[in-house]
């Protein structure tokens, strides 16, 4: 009594741990269809409606799949294992769908679908299991070997029947490649045994042995068997049954999926089914988004270049602007030097003629210290203003030859082996930015770009320096500016000779004059440098935003599309490790 409740206690915990099992295996199923989902049109529609059937028959009875090139005897097979001619035989391909048998009280075969057909008969067999007839994998109508692979995954185990007369030829690799990447349990059947002598048998089950071995990692199951014979010993009595039953060998096989193949195996094998299925897919994803991710870095890595290169951009441009702002200090500079020299040489006795005369002495001013420095400060400003629309222009073309160049290097990149949706759109995001770069370059004007940035900033310094100078170029506000200057020597100038003593005071009204000029020169190029490097400065915060607003929609894709294809690789990678417990835990 108390073994027959240990055995039942310990059936009761074989079926909650199968009970458990299967719960995880369908919740990593579901979590599979819904990263599916957020991968959106660019999963595969086979891959997906895949997984949904693996999950929809995940409850059915235990599947077996017979498959094998047409001719390799695998309806007179499942005749001799049901006991009944209940398929069609021939040496041209019978089976024109996909056949599923299954029990039924009366025989009944229904087509319900395109290629698929449903058979059933009462054996005794198709109580525990359901079997599965295919097309041959080479068929002539190719849809059929479509059917066939379509049918694949939701095998729980695969007898793959192979011919005596042409074993393992190249279609059958090729279709057991294809049953090996979906993790299904494979036993090859080595048909029509009564063509060949003991020798060869062996020699053709050490053929197969070995090129198997090969090509799946692991030596199968594998049986050797006269379905004819088989068939022939069902229909024959007495001693020549027993003969022809046992020359099939078909006792073996009959063996291993009746009594072999007991509950517990059958429920180990059904896990694992979906569960290859489930790995399968999981991993071919994971590829995908880890090949999709490489990619959205590269793309990364070009917008940081843009970046890098706007920022050279800024400091070249400062660095020449404190050039071109060095030169007009110079003119300044020189500017002083001609006033003390004047100043030197007019502010004393032996020309007191002049200083009687303020326009004279205007005049003079004007031609020997002020000369031509309006068409100087002009000429400089004009440079700067040149080379900063050169340097503009040639920045927006180098970015947009780097975007162009990024775009043809991954214009014909296949990111994984599904829909492509993801890379016909970056390139056409890609394609667009350059072309909304090269069309704003193509109207570019530099000629009224650069009259409308002098314009800008003469209005600039006009507007920080004096009001009324709206004149024809910059120089002409810092004339302006200066002529505030000879005013203030004028009158210091007249004070003096109105003055007690003016002639003795001579020398330090020079000093004053020397002094009030410097000081008027100084707070003018303060302000000339303050409003040159001001606007400068919006120009080119100005040109840096417009190419960042260009690049924008790609800058927001790229960065959306890493975010959503993180996740998703986080959601593969989980699901991977999760299968992959799960494996070990029904294999033990």
């Amino acid at each position: 009594m108390a073994f027959l409740e240990g055995l039942l206690r310990r059936k009761r915990l074989i079926t909650e741990r199968q009970d458990a099992l299967l719960a995880e295996l369908r919740a990593a199923l579901q979590r599979l269809d819904a990263a599916f989902e957020r991968f959106g049109a660019d999963v595969d529609p086979a891959d997906q409606r895949t997984l949904r059937e693996t999950l929809a028959h995940l409850d059915e009875l235990f599947l077996i799949v017979v498959a094998g090139e047409f001719n390799s005897g695998k309806s007179s097979f499942l005749n001799a294992l049901l006991g009944e001619q209940v398929l069609p035989e021939g040496v041209t391909p019978t089976t024109d769908a996909i056949t599923i048998l299954q029990h039924g009280d009366e025989i009944a075969s229904e087509l319900r679908s395109s290629g698929l057909r449903v058979t059933s008969y009462p054996a005794e067999v198709l109580r525990q299991l359901t079997i599965v007839d295919t097309p041959g994998t080479n068929a002539v109508i190719r849809h059929h070997e479509h059917l066939t692979r379509e049918f694949i995954p939701r095998a729980d185990l695969v007898l793959f029947t192979t011919s005596a007369d042409r074993p393992f030829t190249e279609s059958e690799r090729g279709f057991l490649e294809l049953i090996k990447e979906w993790g299904k349990k494979i036993v090859i059947v080595l048909n029509k045994i009564d063509i060949l002598t003991e020798a060869e048998r062996e020699q053709v089950l050490g053929f197969i042995r070995e090129n198997a071995r090969t090509l799946l990692g692991v030596t199968p199951e594998l049986f050797a068997v006269s379905a004819r014979q088989a068939i022939r010993a069902r229909q024959a009595e007495g001693e020549e049954r027993e003969r022809l039953w046992e020359a099939s060998r078909f006792g073996e096989i009959e063996h291993y999926v009746l009594d072999t193949l007991d509950e517990e195996t059958r429920v180990r094998l059904k896990l694992l089914s979906p569960l290859g299925v489930a790995q399968r897919l999981t991993g071919k994803y994971l590829g995908v988004t880890e090949s999709r991710l490489e990619t959205l870095r590269a793309d990364l890595e070009t917008m940081d270049n843009v970046e890098q290169q706007l920022d050279l951009f800024k400091e070249d441009l400062q660095g020449d602007v404190k050039y071109y702002l060095g030169e007009i200090d110079q003119i300044l500079k020189d500017l002083v030097a001609r006033g003390d020299a004047f100043f030197d040489e007019t502010i004393r006795l032996g020309r007191i003629r002049d200083l009687m005369n303020a326009e004279t002495f205007r005049a003079m001013f004007e031609r020997e210290v002020v000369g031509d420095l309006n068409q100087q400060i002009d000429a400089k400003v004009g440079a700067l203003v040149d080379w900063m629309v050169e340097k503009n222009l040639r920045l927006q073309q180098s970015t947009d030859e780097y975007i162009k160049r990024r775009a043809s290097q991954h214009s014909e990149r296949l990111i994984g082996n599904v829909g492509g949706s993801f890379d016909y759109n970056r390139r056409a995001l890609l394609d667009s930015v350059g072309r909304a770069a090269s069309d704003v370059i193509a109207t570019y004007d530099k000629q009224t770009a650069s009259a409308e940035l002098a314009d800008e900033v003469r209005a600039s310094l006009a507007a920080t320096a004096i009001t009324q100078a709206g004149a024809v170029g910059l120089g002409a506000v810092v004339v302006a500016l200066a002529h505030a200057v000879w005013l203030d020597v004028t009158g210091i100038l007249a004070a003096t000779m109105v003055a007690i003593g003016g002639f003795a005071l001579l020398p330090a009204k020079r000093r004053q004059a020397k002094k009030a000029l410097r000081e008027r020169v100084d707070a003018m190029r303060a302000r000339l440098r303050e409003s040159v490097e001001r606007q400068f400065e919006r120009e080119t915060e100005r040109s840096i935003g417009q190419i960042r607003e260009r690049n924008a929609p790609f800058t927001r894709f790229v960065r959306a599309q890493r975010g959503q294809l993180s996740e998703l690789q986080q959601s593969f990678a989980d699901l991977d490790t999760t299968l992959g417990r799960l494996r070990k835990e029904i294999d033990q």
